[in-house]
């Protein structure tokens, strides 16, 4: 689909919206809960509306896909970039503490001990920090929906969501009560 050269960017992108909209739904819906494909679908056309050559492209059902997938796989890659990293975290400071687990009780010792430190680490967030970074990297809800989920600008809930994340690199970095640098380095 091409822009005609009478039709604003808002038409067209509206025009695409109208043909593509179940369809990009229906992939996101695939691979996420309603709320967040309803979220991508949508920020899929907002990108398009935002695109500085949005004129110059040839537009397709594939394309609007390709790009929820983009969406949903940098979301993905986010929220378990964090989980893998208090999980390091938390590993590397329960064998600083207590010696590395034997192979059988691995599983469960990985178990107990992700929840102390990890409260720990989330106890160091205000609560608005805390809400924004269970909604958006745990849960993997949108900026829109976690907005408006507390009721606050998705700016305010993306500030809340770095300086959050940014604590919690401190946190992980600072030395634990043995005095001992806890491992690994927050990326997300």
């Amino acid at each position: 689909m091409h822009m005609s050269t009478t039709e604003t960017r808002a038409d067209f992108v509206m025009r695409l919206f109208e043909s593509y909209y179940d369809r990009v739904y229906a992939f996101s819906r695939k691979s996420a809960p309603a709320d967040v494909a309803e979220d991508v679908t949508q920020e899929v056309f907002i990108r398009l509306l935002q695109h500085p050559r949005l004129e110059e492209l040839t537009l397709s059902g594939s394309y609007l896909i390709k790009i929820a997938h983009n969406l949903l796989r940098r979301r993905h890659s986010r929220s378990v970039r964090l989980r893998e990293l208090l999980a390091t975290a938390v590993r590397d400071d329960h064998i600083d503490r207590h010696g590395r687990p034997d192979r059988t009780s691995t599983k469960s010792t990985a178990r107990e001990i992700e929840s102390p430190q990890l409260q720990d680490a989330m106890a160091s967030l205000t609560r608005d920090e805390q809400d924004a970074i269970r909604l958006i990297v745990w849960e993997g809800k949108s900026y829109e929906h976690a907005a408006t989920s507390l009721d606050v600008s998705v700016t305010t809930i993306n500030n809340w969501k770095h300086r959050g994340l940014a604590k919690l690199r401190k946190y992980v970095e600072q030395p634990n009560r043995s005095g001992e640098r806890l491992k690994g380095s927050m990326t997300a």
